[in-house]
């Protein structure tokens, strides 16, 4: 066993001691949220991780306009979520180098003093149940997570319910799922991610993409490599939607430049490139000034769902009925029993949404 696995189970051993969560009835669950006045909820993954909690925190807002109500994210996810009015936004950066911030994090959570604390999909680290255990909430619900136990980090106990998480189930509705557990009636399919672009986001925007040049938007990357429709791929039907008069959009996070550069070295003019040099509320501002975006299984692939763009989402390994953009206006494209999406299969699906020439 190395060093770090070592430290990891001592720690785990250290919090199921001191922090373990009596299991509670149903109606003791109702009880305790009934009576709940400060709510921490964590979403501590990625861009879609993040777009797809958004549903949980308009609930929140409309039913318990009176609950106070914070938010722990990463860091570079904070700019997502501060155009939400009367929401505390914490947030904290991965890595040893960042350990004084992140125990900093900790002393604002416990300070907040929350009632309850939920920890949206996926809330599986032992630095998201460090989260949960600081925020002193009596009511602390998350989310099934099995393998945990295989690596040594099973942290269940620190819960007062862990509600199930069936793979074939959208993410938007087993967030959900964690207010109705406590009593809360939402009906499937009532609510679906949006995102509020600030005024300041669509200004930038017009100054950056200005005038009504029909665009349609792309999104070569992906947070893993298996999950990227290959760069030729994006080129040839590049090259067509040229063909068809549209100006192209590029967009990607830092890591994703090389790829959107093949893109723009090959196809010249008529394309604008914001790879890594937008955050997340003016990416969304860029997105609704185009006709729509063609993208993998990503986080802007869910932002663009968010603003009310219409989307192409490319799956190539993930299951769309689980992470999917939870919209009724996506278009999903995916490859089946070991056959790739070709460059015809994308342009008829373009085609439902844009005349192609």
């Amino acid at each position: 066993m190395s060093l770090s696995a070592a430290v990891r189970r001592f720690l785990c051993s250290l919090l199921c001691r001191w922090f373990r969560a009596e299991a509670l009835s149903a109606e003791e669950l109702r009880q305790r949220w009934q009576r709940a006045r400060r709510c921490l909820l964590l979403c501590g993954a990625g861009i879609g991780d993040a777009i797809m909690a958004l549903p949980l925190l308009q609930v929140l807002r409309q039913r318990l306009p009176e609950l106070q109500l914070a938010v722990v994210t990463r860091a570079h996810l904070r700019s997502l979520f501060l155009p939400f009015p009367q929401l505390s936004v914490l947030s904290y950066r991965e890595g040893w180098s960042s350990l004084p911030a992140f125990i900093h994090l900790l002393w604002q959570c416990w300070r907040f003093r929350a009632d309850v604390f939920l920890g949206a999909q996926p809330a599986n680290t032992i630095r998201h149940s460090l989260i949960a255990v600081a925020s002193r909430a009596q009511l602390r619900l998350k989310h099934v997570y099995n393998s945990g136990i295989r690596s040594g980090r099973d942290l269940s106990c620190l819960y007062h319910c862990l509600v199930a998480a069936p793979p074939q189930r959208h993410r938007v509705e087993l967030n959900l799922d964690l207010l109705r557990t406590v009593g809360e009636d939402i009906p499937e399919g009532s609510f679906y991610p949006t995102y509020p672009v600030p005024e300041s986001a669509r200004r930038r925007a017009a100054q950056l993409l200005p005038g009504d040049i029909p665009r349609i938007a792309l999104h070569p990357g992906s947070g893993r490599a298996e999950k990227r429709w290959p760069i030729e791929g994006f080129l040839s039907l590049a090259q067509r939607l040229q063909q068809s008069g549209y100006h192209l959009v590029l967009f990607g996070g830092p890591e994703e430049r090389s790829l959107t550069a093949r893109l723009r070295a090959t196809l010249g003019k008529a394309v604008e490139d914001f790879t890594g040099k937008t955050d997340l509320p003016e990416t969304a501002a860029l997105l609704q000034r185009c006709l729509l975006l063609i993208s993998n299984d990503s986080g802007i692939m869910h932002l663009a769902a968010a603003v009310g763009v219409p989307v192409i989402a490319l799956f190539l390994r993930t299951d769309p009925a689980h992470i999917g953009p939870y919209t009724p206006a996506a278009i999903v494209l995916c490859a089946q029993g070991g056959d790739g999406l070709t460059v015809e299969d994308v342009l008829r699906a373009v085609a439902q949404v844009v005349p192609l020439t």
